[in-house]
């Protein structure tokens, strides 16, 4: 009863119509949803995206039945930061995580707080990278590994029981998240699962730990090599020649190309060690029947760097590193492609408006209700991506991301008063984002209105 006043307190205006809904009435209705999220996964990271050197058939499968989004990105590239952004459907200037492990602000919610409220059993496996545990911010059912380590001997939070699990971590949560699927699906209510895999972030020790046998199954020859690996940098910020993306990238042997597919085969193989042990989950849920009325989405926290610009990793504004896969499955959703411009914050008022909860007024994401169903709507054209955590000695950006260009603006400091660097990308030209056009006459009305767009997010987001 005290969650309740405390949800009805927070955003009373918009909740209150749904509270007034009789609850058995409303559980009759309601869908059951699942939200995988994988870890550092590249757009480009599925077969089912166009790349024809991976080994994906689960998860290219799910996608030939889904809606998927093609121009979907984060925004913050960053483990924490992802996740609270997720959860919240706020940035994270908003909601307090932008480093690692962070917390979210106090009286923060968090999408599983309304689905639970709304009679949803809630459930969350695999991966947890906030600072409160899961329990706390409105799942009933937890299993879980903090943060980033070794995928074999992983101490895991079973439902509050601290395991040493042998076998890999993903594969130890995805038959957590069946044993939780098997038992949600006999309750009367309805149910939500939060499945983060680990995988394919790399382990501890800063390697992709796949198994022989998977490695086996690529040839390096094969890997492809960053067409812009040797990138002098010229038209970027100068500190980027010094910062942990280049440098770790150098410890890998970067920008050599048989370095790069070397990497390139170990990062692939963990991908197909994912696909597989999400196929449990999958599979189950398709031997329960329970495709009638399941929605599934499947995303990446963040995109990942092979090579381009001589970069690894992620956080930094780039197309590799902000775009991600995103495809939804549901009952009454026929696969299509979309192209429209989606954000990971646009996830939380997605599931809310599927379970038939009001959107609070707060969240800074767009309900994609609209989208899966094809109903016409006026989409954004261009969303801000807030690069404003620390990790790695990235300076703070804050970036409009267009399918048409991407508008980078350097600050000097976390005071966001000096602009030390601008970029400008024709993503149409120029997708390897080489050429930075700032201060071609032909751009000058773009870029101002892209500032324009900055200075409105400083002042409605930031400051607020």
């Amino acid at each position: 009863m005290i969650k309740s006043i405390h949800l009805l307190m927070v955003g009373a205006m918009v909740l209150l119509p749904y509270f007034g809904i009789a609850q058995s009435e409303a559980n009759d209705k309601k869908p059951n949803i699942i939200f995988i999220y994988a870890d550092d996964l590249r757009f480009d990271g599925l077969g089912a995206n166009g790349n024809r050197h991976i080994i994906t058939p689960m998860l290219d499968h799910m996608a030939e039945k889904a809606v998927r989004f093609n121009q979907a990105n984060v925004v913050f590239s960053l483990c924490s930061p992802s996740r609270a952004a997720l959860l919240t459907g706020r940035y994270g200037s908003a909601n307090g995580v932008l480093e690692l492990g962070s917390d979210l602000n106090e009286g923060e919610l968090t999408v599983a707080e309304y689905l639970r409220e709304a009679g949803y059993h809630t459930g969350m496996s695999g991966k947890w990278h906030l600072g409160k545990e899961p329990k706390t911010l409105g799942f009933d059912f937890s299993v879980f590994f903090k943060g980033n380590g070794t995928y074999y001997g992983r101490t895991i939070n079973d439902e509050g029981e601290i395991k040493k699990v042998e076998r890999h971590c993903d594969l130890y949560c995805a038959e957590r998240a069946v044993d939780f699927i098997k038992h949600a699906a006999k309750k009367e209510t309805p149910f939500f699962l939060f499945h983060n895999t680990q995988l394919p972030h790399m382990n501890g020790d800063l390697i992709w730990d796949a198994r022989k046998e998977t490695k086996r199954k690529y040839r390096v020859s094969e890997m492809p090599v960053a067409k812009s690996r040797l990138d002098d940098l010229s038209g970027k910020p100068e500190y980027l020649k010094s910062v942990r993306n280049r440098s770790q990238a150098k410890a890998y042997g970067y920008p050599d190309s048989l370095a790069i597919q070397k990497h390139t085969l170990d990062y692939y193989s963990v991908i197909t060690e994912m696909d597989d042990y999400l196929s449990l989950l999958f599979k189950t849920i398709e031997e329960l029947g329970l495709n009638e009325n399941t929605y599934v989405f499947f995303m990446s926290d963040n995109g990942w760097m092979l090579g381009e610009h001589g970069f690894t990793s992620k956080v930094l504004p780039y197309q590799p590193s902000t775009q991600v896969p995103l495809f939804v499955i549901g009952p009454d959703l026929k696969p299509t492609d979309l192209d429209h411009l989606v954000v990971n914050i646009d996830i939380a008022p997605t599931i809310m408006e599927l379970a038939g909860i009001q959107v609070p007024e707060n969240l800074h994401g767009e309900s994609l209700f609209p989208l899966l169903k094809k109903a016409p709507v006026d989409w954004r054209k261009s969303f801000v991506y807030e690069g404003l955590g620390t990790y790695g000695g990235a300076l703070p950006n804050l970036t409009v991301i267009n399918k048409d260009f991407r508008y980078i603006e350097t600050f000097e400091n976390s005071s966001l008063e000096t602009v030390i660097f601008q970029e400008f990308y024709d993503q149409k030209k120029d997708p390897l984002e080489e050429n930075n056009l700032i201060g071609s006459p032909g751009i000058q009305a773009t870029v101002v209105a892209a500032k324009e767009l900055i200075e409105a997010h400083i002042n409605k987001v930031l400051k607020k």
